[in-house]
C-alpha cells in the first residue's frame, strides 16, 4: 500500500473543475506538499483570488499547455480528481492524466465520487434541486459516475498506483467563514462568487458546520422527505457533505496506508472547528 507524505519534493496535481478542485489544490500545498492546479483560460485571476495566500507553492497550469502537463504528469507523487458539478471527469482525460508513460512515477490517486446507493432519494430530492438549489445531489447522474470509478480504478492500476474513492452528497460551503481564522480553506471571494442574498447561507454553513463523519463504503442516505428544508440548510443534515471536509479527506488520505484501494463517504457534523490532524488521522485510520 502507497502513501505520499508531505515534504518539498512531493507533488500533487488536481483535475478538475469548480470550487472543491481548487480547494484541493490550496490544502495540499498548505499541508506541505508541491501543488499544481489544471485550469481553464482566463480563470487565473479569480483562482489566484480564491487561494489568496501567494506565498503556498501552488503552480496553475493552463489546460492548453500540454508539454508543461506532461512535464508536471511525470514529476506527480499524487493526482487528485474532483468535479464541483454533477458530472465527472471525461474518460480520455482520466486515461490521458493516468498514463504509464507520463505518469510513471504517480503512487496515489485520489478521485471525488458521488453517493450512488440511492438511500433517500426520490421525487422530493430532486424537486429540490429544481427549487431551492441547483447544487443538490440527486443521484440522477448515477450510471456515469459508476463508469467514471471504474475508469478510476483501471488506469491506478494502469500506472501502479493506489487508488481511493471519496463520496460526497450536497456540497456545501469551502471558505474560512466569517473571521478569516481559517485561512486554509478559500478566502471569502467565495462567498462573493456564490452570494445570492443579502447574508449567504454558504457562509453560515461553513460557521456551523466544520466536523466531519466518515464511513466506509457506499452508505450515505439522501435527504429524503425533508429534501426542501435541507436544500440551503446551515447545519448538517443527512445527504449533504461540506466541501472543506471533503478536500480535506482527500489530502489527508494520501498520508494513511488503511485508504489505500477502498471508497468512503463524508458527512456533516456540527462544530465550529474542523477536526485536528490528529482526529483526522484517527478517522481515516478507522475506516
Amino acid at each position: 500500500m502507497s502513501v505520499v507524505t508531505p515534504c518539498e519534493s512531493s507533488t500533487v496535481g488536481v483535475v478538475g473543475k469548480g470550487f472543491i478542485s481548487i480547494l484541493c489544490a490550496k490544502l495540499a500545498a498548505v499541508a506541505g506538499y508541491r501543488s499544481w492546479l489544471l485550469v481553464p483560460p482566463g480563470q487565473d485571476e479569480t483562482i489566484a483570488a480564491l487561494i489568496s495566500d501567494k506565498s503556498l507553492p501552488i503552480e496553475l497550469i493552463q489546460s492548453t499547455d500540454s508539454d508543461l502537463v506532461d512535464i508536471k504528469l511525470s514529476e506527480t507523487d499524487a493526482l487528485m480528481i474532483a468535479v464541483d458539478d454533477d458530472s465527472t471527469m471525461d474518460e480520455e482525460v482520466i486515461k490521458y492524466i493516468l498514463n504509464p508513460d507520463s505518469s510513471r512515477n504517480v503512487k496515489r490517486v485520489v478521485a471525488m465520487s458521488r453517493n450512488l446507493n440511492g438511500s433517500n432519494m426520490g421525487f422530493l430530492v430532486k424537486a429540490s434541486k429544481l427549487s431551492a438549489n441547483a447544487e443538490v445531489w440527486d443521484n440522477s447522474n448515477c450510471e456515469d459516475y459508476k463508469k467514471f470509478e471504474d475508469v478510476i480504478k483501471r488506469q491506478s492500476s494502469a500506472v501502479g498506483a493506489d487508488y481511493t474513492i471519496v463520496r460526497a452528497g450536497t456540497l456545501k460551503g469551502g471558505a474560512c467563514g466569517e473571521n478569516p481564522v481559517l485561512s486554509q480553506y478559500l478566502s471569502t471571494k467565495f462567498y462573493e462568487l456564490t452570494k445570492k442574498d443579502i447574508v449567504t447561507w454558504q457562509l453560515l454553513f461553513d460557521c456551523n458546520v466544520r466536523g466531519a463523519k466518515l464511513t466506509r463504503g457506499d452508505s450515505m442516505p439522501g435527504p429524503g422527505l425533508k429534501a426542501i428544508f435541507t436544500a440551503t440548510a446551515t447545519e448538517a443534515c443527512d445527504g449533504d457533505s461540506s466541501r472543506c471536509a471533503v478536500a480535506e479527506a482527500m489530502v489527508k488520505s494520501l498520508t494513511v496506508e488503511e485508504t489505500s484501494n477502498i471508497d468512503f463517504s463524508v458527512s456533516t457534523q456540527n462544530a465550529r472547528y474542523p477536526p485536528t490532524n490528529e482526529q483526522w488521522e484517527q478517522l481515516l485510520t478507522s475506516l
